[in-house]
C-alpha cells in the first residue's frame, strides 16, 4: 500500500532542500501581476518552445555548460534582482498547488545543478520579480535546452470592455 503525504509536507520538504542549496524562501510574497507557473510553464514546455541554447544531454560536461549558460541568460534577462531574489517553479510533489516560491540565493553559482540536486529533477522555471523575463532549464530526449522568454506586459489588463463590446460578447447584436 502506498501511503501519499499532504501537498504542506511536500512543500516544506522542498524548501528544505532548497535551503540546504543556498536558496532560501524570502519574504515579501509574490508581486502582483506576475504570469501564472501555467502561463510560464506553456513557454517552456509548450509545442512551440524554442530554446536560446542546446547542450547535449551525453556531453560529459552538460552539468557545467547548463550552468554557466543559464547564468549567462539569467544576467542578461534580468532575473535576479539586487538582493538576488526571483520567483523559482521547481519540478516537485505539490508545487503545482503551491505555484511559484520566492526565493533569495545566497550562493550564486551553479544554480541549475543546485536546484536538480535539491528536488531531483532539472527542469525548473525562474521569473524575474517584476514577472517580465524568464530563463528556464529543461531536459529533452537528447539535449538540454536553456529557454528564455519576455512576457511583453506582466501586469493584469485594467481595461474594462466598452458597452459595444459588451454587447457583442453577450450576442446582443447578433441577427
Amino acid at each position: 500500500m502506498v501511503h501519499r503525504k499532504n501537498e504542506g509536507s511536500d512543500v516544506s520538504e522542498l524548501l528544505d532542500a532548497l535551503a540546504r542549496q543556498g536558496l532560501k524562501e524570502a519574504g515579501g510574497g509574490i508581486p502582483e501581476g506576475v504570469p501564472e507557473p501555467k502561463k510560464a510553464s506553456l513557454v517552456v514546455f509548450g509545442g512551440n518552445a524554442q530554446p536560446t541554447s542546446t547542450v547535449p544531454r551525453r556531453d560529459p560536461s552538460a552539468s557545467d555548460q547548463v550552468d554557466a549558460l543559464w547564468h549567462q541568460e539569467a544576467e542578461r534577462w534580468g532575473i535576479f534582482d539586487r538582493d538576488r531574489e526571483f520567483l523559482l517553479f521547481a519540478t516537485y510533489p505539490g508545487t503545482l498547488a503551491r505555484g511559484w516560491i520566492r526565493v533569495k540565493d545566497s550562493n550564486g553559482t551553479r544554480l541549475p545543478s543546485r536546484i536538480a540536486a535539491a528536488t531531483g529533477y532539472s527542469d525548473f522555471i525562474a521569473v524575474s520579480l517584476d514577472g517580465k523575463s524568464l530563463c528556464a532549464v529543461s531536459y529533452e530526449e537528447y539535449e538540454i535546452w536553456i529557454l528564455t522568454h519576455s512576457f511583453q506586459d506582466a501586469r493584469p489588463e485594467t481595461v474594462e470592455p466598452t458597452p459595444e463590446r459588451k454587447s457583442s460578447d453577450t450576442g446582443e447584436n447578433r441577427p
